[in-house]
């Protein structure tokens, strides 16, 4: 259906001006907006690198301040966010944001959105999502020659919708779609990528957050580590900002362009990070389709009729000319239903009727106990997510947070794949609720006074007693059973220590090694095992690679060759996708490596670098190590540019009194757009050197290095 959308739109250059109308909407007047800002009062103090430090009486002044200064350093993503949520992205983007606009409509997410705004959610959480809402409102009052036409009036519902519609692609619903559309699913090729079904760069699978309580610090602090791993720009690049108001609101951390709150770091007495969770939380149904009536499908041994809805797309061309595309969408009682040549399928998936993540979301930012953070939690109204907790009295805790479908279980039911195609002719294969949040694995407390998750199963979470266990959970979940390297490092690294100072939770976290029996050190040892030709270069590099350590190191020169051979590897087992040919992928290596450099041994710091502008550093680290560089490799500069992986790093302590304090570093800078100011590139060489800078909580310390102050 959505390659129907692509091909039709494609004829529409030679049938334009025969068929479609040609429509020039004017643009809102934007300085009706500039009002707003006397319903709030915000200060926004920007520190030595930029970071704003917001503070009002009210939650809404804090979240009006924070859309104010997401926009005025990356107002552009913010507009995409918003127009993309709309499922108007094509009016400014053109045809190829066309298959993203019909994907918001194909879920629904404007139906569940308007049918509970005033009801599912609470008076606050609107209030919020308004306030915010009008920061980026005045923003456009104050900048109308950025705005896109059909941008204004954003409004709180606006800000509600993007969480419905994008907190499902983090558990990887649009791969699903993908592989529907494609008709691989159930085929044994589903897991092979083809189609994007969204224009915006979704998350890797990898991030990482720890908690080690005070019995298994050297000074009696609780630690926390908050290493998430984001594409490094886009619509899911972190953005660093602190809040803090009257009414309780005070958290320090990061968050994504279009999201009023802070999404994980820290507060005074508490704090968390997320990672990525990827139980079994989409089910595909495949239908029977009556032979005499295409609008039918059966269940339980009768025929029923489809629900037929429009999604109506509009697409600018050049200029003025615009078109809108309509295309119908089925719904049986599963769910929306796509037709394609292999037949009828219908998605089910978690969060798919779910509006009231931000509520979740502001609930788990005004926490101040474990108490308040597990009712927050408690909600249920997050598809997906880890969180890696801790708080100022010792406790650490890791929850594998999510909506999980509650399937049908038993006798009647033990031979049902959930995870393959399922039969769409019985509705008692239809599920309707999801297990409550006590349901979900935990780990807290562990004797051993440390947790982590580094996107593995929740059932290895420590080390020790007080893990879950698989056979405490049903099969019909889908929880994940998988090791990554990073987790084995983790265990390897903090498990056997006892006694965890501040210097060597930073240095474990840096740790660039692969571990003995992951992916890595597998397919080195299977290149080892083969014969080459004498002095061949492929025998060049076979010795080259009898010398490496399986560390990453920027200095190292068998580290290139090692990486570079052995990604394809890594990526296709953390996307659970076939692996390639080794030999190929070695010549590959082999090849791009002295047709760039002159030599297969560079240094990998030559190789492996974070670009921003016209300046480069070089970097250690790779795919699936702590230290997570994700990287292109950019053939006009040169060398592989990373583009995902370590983002935003933040390490949190709370001292025996409970005073809290914390580094941090961000990938590039807080001006997430603009090249010419400082703050587009300041952090880099910090971040490439593998430091922190110490983030001003207390006021005086703001003030003493504060590089702007403005009030609204």
């Amino acid at each position: 259906m959505i390659k129907r959308i692509l091909l039709s739109i494609a004829t529409i250059p030679v049938l334009i001006y025969l068929v479609f109308w040609i429509t020039a909407p004017g643009k809102a007047d934007s300085a009706q907006y500039h009002d707003l800002v006397d319903q709030y009062d915000v200060q926004i103090v920007r520190d030595k690198y930029g970071v704003p430090h917001i503070f009002g009486d009210r939650d809404v002044d804090a979240a009006f301040g924070l859309a104010f200064a997401h926009a005025e350093d990356d107002f552009e993503t913010m507009q995409d966010i918003l127009l993309v949520t709309r499922g108007k992205l094509a009016t400014l983007h053109g045809v190829d944001a066309a298959k993203t606009d019909y994907l918001v409509q194909f879920m629904g997410v404007w139906d569940v959105v308007n049918s509970g705004y005033d009801t599912r959610i609470s008076q606050q959480t609107r209030d919020h999502a308004q306030a915010y809402a009008d920061g980026v409102n005045y923003y456009a009052s104050k900048n109308p020659g950025k705005i896109a036409t059909e941008l204004l009036p954003v409004t709180g519902k606006d800000i509600v919708a993007g969480f419905t519609f994008k907190t499902p692609l983090f558990y990887g619903f649009d791969q699903v779609v993908a592989s529907v559309v494609e008709g691989r699913y159930g085929t044994g090729l589903d897991k092979v990528a083809r189609l994007q079904v969204t224009n915006s760069p979704q998350p890797d699978l990898g991030s990482q957050g720890i908690a080690i309580a005070p019995s298994r610090t050297d000074d009696g602090y609780t630690r926390l580590l908050v290493n998430s791993h984001q594409p490094l720009t886009g619509p899911v690049a972190w953005y660093e900002a602190r809040i803090k108001t009257q009414q309780g609101w005070d958290m320090a951390g990061s968050t994504f362009p279009g999201a009023p709150v802070i999404l994980h770091g820290h507060g005074p007495t508490l704090g968390w990070a997320s990672t990525v969770n990827k139980p079994d939380l989409v089910d595909v149904y495949e239908l029977t389709i009556n032979p005499n009536n295409e609008n039918q499908y059966l269940l339980d041994g009768e025929w029923h009729d489809f629900k037929v809805s429009q999604a109506a797309i509009e697409v600018t061309f050049w200029g003025p000319i615009r078109w809108t595309f309509h295309e119908a969408i089925y719904h049986s009682v599963h769910g929306p239903v796509f037709k394609t040549e292999q037949g009828a399928f219908a998605l089910r998936w978690a969060g798919m009727d779910e509006m009231r993540t931000l509520e979740q979301m502001i609930a788990m930012n005004k926490a101040r106990t474990q108490v308040d953070f597990e009712a927050a939690l408690g909600m249920t109204a997050s598809p997906s997510i880890n969180q890696v907790y801790a708080d100022k009295d010792g406790n650490i805790a890791h929850y594998y947070n999510a909506m999980m479908p509650k399937r049908p279980v038993g006798e009647k039911f033990s031979n049902i794949n959930w995870q393959g195609l399922i039969a769409g002719d019985r509705s008692d294969l239809i599920w309707k609720d999801y297990y409550p949040f006590e349901r979900m694995p935990r780990t807290v407390n562990p004797a051993s006074g440390f947790v982590y998750n580094a996107n593995n199963t929740p059932y290895r979470s420590s080390v020790g007693v007080g893990q879950p266990k698989a056979s405490e959970f049903d099969a019909s979940m889908g929880i994940q059973t998988n090791m990554t390297n990073r987790a084995l490092r983790i265990e390897a690294l903090f498990g056997g220590d006892e006694s965890i100072s501040r210097e060597e939770m930073r240095s474990y976290k840096y740790d660039n090694r692969y571990a003995q029996g992951s992916v890595v050190d597998q397919v080195i040892k299977r290149l080892l095992a083969m014969s080459f030709t004498s002095n061949s270069q492929m025998q060049s590099g076979q010795q080259l690679l009898q010398s490496w350590n399986l560390t990453t190191d920027a200095e190292s020169r068998s580290a290139a060759l090692g990486v570079l051979t052995a990604t394809p590897f890594v990526m296709a087992q953390m996307r659970n996708e076939p692996e390639p040919e080794l030999v190929e992928t070695f010549q590959n290596a082999l090849q791009l490596l002295h047709t760039h450099f002159g030599r297969i041994d560079p240094k990998w710091g030559e190789v492996n670098r974070l670009a921003r502008g016209d300046n480069s550093w070089p970097l250690s680290g790779a795919p699936d190590v702590l230290r997570a560089v994700y990287g292109v490799f950019d053939v006009e500069a040169g060398f592989q540019k990373a583009t995902a992986g370590d983002s935003y790093i933040m390490f949190v302590e709370w001292d025996s009194n409970g005073n809290v304090s914390s580094r941090t570093i961000h990938n590039f800078g807080s001006a997430t757009l603009d090249a010419t100011s400082i703050h587009y590139n300041d952090q880099a060489p910090i971040f490439s050197s593998e430091s922190e800078r110490s983030l001003p909580l207390d006021r005086a310390s703001l003030m003493a290095e504060k590089t702007s102050d403005i009030r609204l």
